[in-house]
């Protein structure tokens, strides 16, 4: 056979197989968080059922993105390997970081225009769900009034439950140690877990690590969560009854006055000033007026006594050494390091795990592709999907990854989630009561919350700010005898999150004040109020969802430290990293 032919026939070859591995896939059912509906400014679980009907395989890269026109992507890509095997099906699950829910996404699985499946722009979007975890393999499971979610489909890390706020379980669930841990994470952060009879006319009994849902009372505390206990069966169990046992569901809520219409975005654009070239300008000045001096009338007067040859290797040189000289000045970064400034809110895990969400700015003093992540169970890595400079990859999940492209002497903003350790409050009651009523001229009779606690041995020595929420009211803690206890009598918390008091902060640090807010480590405390704000869900901030009202015996503690070294970020030549974290603990009363 002649050579032409063989090349003809493998080059046909590839085709053909470039088309079946491309055309074979389709995207069968998509769902997006756990009721079919995304959180806004979270990051959701979306799961997709790909299907193989073809007689090959599948074998590569998956990618998630928010897609431009003609095809283009912008910011960074989610990216996960994938196995389909001939007439199988699989589902492949990302975890999203959602901005307002009008971004365009796309899964991609090839170059072509039929290997890819573009969903909506418009996503349908809600708070928080309550879904009935059902199993997928039992014919004879009902939902009932609620949602169904497959516990097949579970996260397995409690980062990726942001839309979660309730199951709903009659029978105990096969779950692996990832997803039966990060469900455990879920439920000691803050969920509810509501238990009915199951298809035996009783309530499910469990064993190993998910005993912690079993008990007689009506309502057993696990951590932050609850499980609460309704002896009726599953058809009886609707959203009215829920409402009226005190668990409404949740609701988004877009005040009309919202300060900040983007809390990311505000984030990266604070972090990102804090690293911006300082450029020396009367440097530059003054380089320019000797650039033009020198290839001008210097460079004329010389050429005129020596050699043409010589006169013009010594003109490249000076440009070139001019070149070189306005490169190295123009282009000087903060400290000439690179550094990392990042934000954090940890809510309490126990036993000093945290899960945690970071905004982070990463400066770079060389381009490049930097591998960056963090020492964490699991990471998920997002960029703003409106910063189409953001090039890069993004691997979530366990030993996640950002391959971050950062130009020259410029910095990388993302937000960051996982469980890490940090730092153990340890905190004792001692004191929890009312005071006498304090008289405001004002506002009238207040009483006054006593309020004082042990801290334990790792609770923060250099803790930046202590305070507590209790009821409708913060309350500012100070240090006192070797306890944190209150000194006033609080303030409302409409009124200490409102639009006044977050206005100033949402256009920028305030550069006044002692010496040592001029540096950008000094700068970082002054976004605690953002940091409170947003774990607090003020309505200042758009498009928030209610949160569930503090019980009365409950207080929620907010401690303001630098960020311990367990949360900073890892990468090729970043050694530094200025942190502020937030750590949020819900305390009940002994």
């Amino acid at each position: 056979m002649s050579g032409p032919r063989i090349f003809l026939r493998v080059f046909l070859a590839l085709v053909l197989l470039g088309a079946v591995r491309g055309e074979a896939l389709e995207v069968r059912q998509v769902l997006w968080g756990f009721d079919g509906r995304v959180v806004p400014g979270r990051f959701n679980h979306v799961s997709m059922l790909v299907a193989n009907p073809g007689n090959g395989t599948f074998d590569g890269p998956m990618t998630f993105a928010a897609t431009l026109g003609f095809g283009g992507t912008r910011g960074a890509a989610y990216v996960q390997p994938v196995f389909v095997g001939p007439q199988g099906t699989r589902w492949v699950q990302f975890d999203v970081f959602i901005g307002s829910g009008s971004e365009e996404f796309s899964l991609i699985w090839g170059p072509g225009a039929k290997e890819r499946a573009t969903f909506d722009r418009q996503l349908p979007t809600g708070p928080p769900a309550c879904v009935w975890l059902v199993d997928a393999g039992d014919t004879f499971a009902r939902p009932g009034a609620f949602k169904a979610f497959p516990d097949q489909l579970f996260p397995t890390t409690v980062a990726a439950t942001d839309a979660l706020d309730a199951v709903i379980l009659d029978y105990v669930p096969r779950w692996e140690p990832a997803r039966r841990d990060a469900f455990l994470d879920w439920l000691r952060r803050g969920g509810t877990v509501h238990l009915v009879h199951g298809a035996g006319g009783a309530l499910p009994v469990f064993t190993d690590a998910l005993a912690v849902l079993n008990g007689d009372g009506e309502t057993t505390r696990v951590g932050a969560g609850q499980v609460v206990r309704h002896r009726m069966a599953r058809a009886e169990l609707r959203p009215e009854t829920l409402t009226a046992r005190g668990f409404p569901p949740r609701e988004v809520q877009k005040p009309q006055d919202a300060v900040i219409h983007n809390f990311e975005d505000t984030l990266y654009q604070r972090l990102s000033s804090l690293t911006r070239p300082k450029v020396k300008w009367w440097l530059l000045n003054v380089l320019t007026f000797l650039y033009i001096a020198v290839i001008g009338p210097v460079a004329w007067r010389t050429a005129r006594r020596m050699d043409y040859r010589w006169a013009i290797g010594g003109f490249l040189g000076v440009v070139a050494a001019f070149g070189l000289a306005f490169g190295i000045v123009g282009r000087r970064g903060y400290g000439e390091s690179q550094t990392v400034h990042s934000l954090s809110i940890a809510r309490s895990l126990g036993g000093g795990r945290w899960d945690v969400t970071q905004w982070l700015s990463a400066f770079a003093t060389s381009s490049g592709q930097y591998t960056l992540t963090h020492t964490a169970e699991a990471n998920l890595y997002a960029t703003a999907s409106s910063d189409e400079s953001a090039r890069g990859q993004i691997l979530n999940g366990k030993g996640g990854r950002f391959l971050a492209d950062i130009p020259l002497y410029s910095s990388r903003s993302f937000t960051h989630r996982g469980v890490m350790q940090g730092d153990d409050l340890g905190v004792v009651v001692e004191k929890w009561g009312d005071g006498p009523v304090d008289t405001d001229p004002a506002a009238g009779p207040r009483p006054t919350r006593k309020l004082r606690f042990k801290p334990g041995p790792q609770f923060p020595k250099d803790a930046l700010s202590v305070a507590a929420v209790k009821g409708d009211r913060i309350y500012t803690l100070k240090q006192l005898a070797g306890g944190w206890e209150t000194t006033d009598s609080g303030e409302i918390l409409s009124a200490a999150f409102g639009r006044e008091k977050l206005q100033q902060l949402s256009y920028g640090f305030n550069n006044s004040g002692s010496d040592d807010t001029t540096t950008p480590a000094g700068r970082l405390p002054q976004a605690i109020p953002l940091l409170q704000a947003r774990a607090l869900g003020s309505h200042a901030i758009s498009t928030q969802f209610s949160e569930r009202p503090l019980a009365a015996n409950q207080l929620r503690l907010l401690v303001a430290a630098p960020a311990p070294a367990g949360f900073h970020m890892q990468g090729q030549g970043f050694g530094h990293e200025n942190g502020v974290v937030l750590y949020v603990q819900d305390i009940f009363q002994p």
